[in-house]
């Protein structure tokens, strides 16, 4: 069985554009499921990684270098990424 940390090891081999597509498919398929959840269950997100705080925080991490790095918003002519 493959372990959190050797999918995270996978995930950081990949290019910055594609952990950045990974990451935001899997934040959407997330809230997909949270939607379909009662309102009652505590939050799935984090109820996920209950046990990988380490994780999220590497994850947490490279999302924001990333973002510094890489504009996320092209063609706006604009440093910043505002619209």
């Amino acid at each position: 069985m493959i372990d959190a940390e050797q999918i995270f090891q996978a995930i950081r081999s990949l290019p910055v554009p594609e952990r950045l597509r990974l990451v935001e498919r899997v934040v959407h398929d997330l809230a997909e499921v949270s939607a379909a959840q009662p309102a009652s269950e505590p939050a799935l997100l984090l109820g996920l990684f209950a046990d990988e705080p380490d994780l999220v925080d590497d994850v947490c991490r490279a999302v924001m270098d990333a973002r510094k790095r890489d504009p996320l918003r092209t063609g706006t002519g604009n440093d910043d990424g505002a619209p």
